[in-house]
């Protein structure tokens, strides 16, 4: 499936990754069978965020930037999400991006997140702030953190609304971001799978 998909887009968001990291071998595969310009954008593990605080999540972040490096330039940002009853926490953010060394887009479901001082450590690791348009998780605001954007568009969508998102990220395209954008698997609605920004 990866070579047929990847002859008809650019990228993939890779949601095992969450639960399990592959080898290093079967990442460095994966590179080999894709284009140039493709690009894997994996979920980070689960342990990062949704573990206990006695957890070793610097180090987890660091194994897991490094086990990426496998995928060499066809690596792009991966994607940190934090459970919807985690709150602010300023401190661990910053260890991880820290230990993570790598790009990535940091998804919040909590509105407790959506301040500046958690939009300048953002900055800081050029890390980007996800916008995630989902009915059960606050909508991240429009704010550039890094230099690229990242987002996942995780209801059906009718033409209306599917057209005032390619606008929207047209726009942030327009303005010289590299802009990662993922639907959720629909199997109903091919036509939903994405869209190619011009």
């Amino acid at each position: 499936m990866l070579a047929y998909y990847a002859e008809r887009l650019n990228g993939v968001e890779l949601n095992g990754t969450f639960y399990q990291l592959p080898p290093v071998t079967t990442l460095a595969g994966w590179a080999g069978q894709v284009h140039q310009d493709f690009r894997f954008c994996c979920k980070a593990s689960r342990g990062l965020t949704y573990s206990a605080a006695a957890f070793d999540k610097a180090g987890l972040a660091a194994t897991l930037g490094e086990r990426l490096g496998a995928l060499g330039d066809r690596l792009g940002p991966t994607l940190v999400q934090w459970p919807p009853g985690r709150q602010r926490d300023e401190q661990l953010l910053e260890r991880l991006l820290t230990a993570f060394a790598r790009p990535a887009a940091v998804e919040f479901r909590h509105e407790s997140w959506f301040c500046a001082p958690v939009y300048d450590c953002l900055r800081r690791h050029g890390a980007a702030l996800c916008r995630t348009d989902a009915e059960e998780w606050p909508l991240a605001p429009m704010t550039e953190t890094g230099q690229f954007a990242y987002v996942r568009l995780r209801r059906s969508y009718e033409r209306p609304a599917l057209e005032r998102w390619r606008r929207e990220l047209r726009a942030l395209a327009a303005g010289g971001s590299v802009v990662h954008v993922y639907f959720k698997h629909d199997p109903e609605g091919p036509e939903r799978a994405g869209f190619m920004l011009e």
